[in-house]
């Protein structure tokens, strides 16, 4: 058995359920057919939870999985069959989905991550590392002093790493 607890399902569900959408979305570009996606997975997980078998931990399992639905659909709506055949040579590689599975979901802590940070920490982080504006634009757009952006630039970088860091150790504990 997979799961010895709803609770324990609703944790795995809420940990992986937006890097498997975004990872579904490479495959099938609709944000609504990766859900659809996603949620088959869960619902097909919980329905076999005591059938299946996990031999290489539940986040290859459910990415390998959600590769497998995502691809199955495109196959379903005939759509670029080249494109499918593609795909499939290219996740042929276990360790290539482990490598994709780790990046969603570091992507998805890192953005947790800053939607945590103070208001005006995140809104000059975020201009400056997600949108590329300089210190110098983010002072000007604000009317704050570039000392100011720098000051928090690093203010955010600091809680960033702080929390990341924990978030990492959790992870190792569980």
């Amino acid at each position: 058995m997979i799961f010895s607890s709803k609770e324990e399902y609703k944790e795995v569900f809420e940990e992986y359920y937006n890097p498997l959408c975004n990872f579904a979305f490479k495959f099938v570009n609709s944000a609504d057919a990766a859900e659809d996606i996603v949620q088959e997975v869960f619902v097909q997980m919980w329905q076999k939870r005591n059938q299946i078998n996990i031999k290489s931990g539940i986040k290859s399992y459910l990415f390998q999985s959600t590769r497998n639905k995502a691809i199955e659909t495109i196959r379903r709506s005939k759509l670029k069959n080249d494109y499918v055949n593609e795909e499939l040579y290219k996740s042929e590689k276990s360790y290539e989905i482990e490598v994709e599975a780790d990046n969603y979901l570091l992507k998805e802590q890192l953005n947790k991550s800053i939607r945590q940070l103070p208001p005006k920490c995140q809104q000059i982080f975020v201009l400056s590392k997600m949108n590329g504006l300089t210190y110098g634009e983010i002072a000007e757009e604000l009317n704050l002093s570039v000392k100011t952006v720098e000051n928090q630039i690093g203010r955010g970088l600091k809680l960033l790493r702080g929390m990341l860091t924990k978030m990492r150790s959790d992870n190792e504990n569980k």
